[in-house]
């Protein structure tokens, strides 16, 4: 499968590199180096250059939106947050609609559970749960991503799936630390994209079929964000759930 990857020089990109690498052919999108096979193709740009984007979109069939912004940010906050909403709106608009427009019938977008982190832990927290985005932008422009992703299914025929991750953090360097409920290993959402793959609703004519949201974490003793749509829809089954740093506390 020919699948286009943004935000490939991230950790996130890195593990879905090494999920998919070998069965996959990857062109790798970034602002940022990317250390890559030789034969998986390299595209330096942002994803708010059209005509980059649209060189990138040529003969792709899945596209993997991670969603996340280039290491290095404005210093200055105000410059960093405008950049985070001009990537994360614009750029995720340019991208899907290079998508639409060269026939790509999914796109997956890497969202984030911090929308929910508001509410209190001794809650079941599903998908059918109002967000309650905090005002960060770092939080608010990746829903304001998933916004527009939902925005395509319902106006053109293109399956949108949302992945609203949890806290990317890797098992084995996270040991003594106080476990979190938000815990999310790259390996495993690198998984969970690799399970978006095989989803095509993208001749359903009710726009409701086209666009699904699934939450992505590891699964705790006493979870607050329930992955069961996940599980069932794309097969995430988390492979690191933190056991070490649960019995800690």
């Amino acid at each position: 499968m020919r699948i286009l990857l943004t935000g490939a020089a991230s950790p996130l990109g890195r593990a879905i590199i090494d999920e998919l690498g070998e069965n996959h052919q990857l062109r790798l999108f970034d602002n940022d180096p990317v250390e890559a096979d030789p034969r998986h193709e390299v595209v330096t740009g942002s994803v708010t250059d059209a005509d980059r984007v649209w060189s990138a979109m040529r003969d792709i069939e899945v596209v993997l939106h991670t969603g996340e912004p280039p290491s290095q940010l404005p210093d200055d906050e105000l410059a960093r947050d405008q950049m985070l909403l001009d990537l994360a709106t614009r750029g995720t608009h340019v991208l899907c609609k290079a998508a639409v427009e060269a026939g790509v019938k999914r796109v997956v977008y890497g969202s984030t559970l911090d929308l929910f982190e508001p509410y209190p832990d001794d809650v079941y927290i599903s998908e059918m749960w109002k967000p309650q985005p905090a005002p960060h932008m770092v939080t608010m422009s990746r829903y304001l991503g998933e916004l527009t992703c939902r925005e395509f299914a319902r106006d053109f025929h293109i399956s949108m799936t949302a992945l609203r991750l949890g806290r990317l953090v890797r098992e084995d360097e996270v040991a003594g630390q106080d476990a979190d409920l938000l815990w999310l290993d790259p390996r495993d959402a690198a998984r969970a994209f690799a399970g978006t793959l095989s989803r095509d609703t993208s001749q359903s004519p009710v726009w409701s079929s086209r666009w699904a949201l699934y939450h992505v974490c590891a699964l705790p003793p006493n979870p607050k964000y329930l992955i069961a749509a996940a599980t069932g829809a794309i097969g995430f089954e988390p492979q690191h759930n933190f056991a070490a740093n649960w019995k800690a506390d």
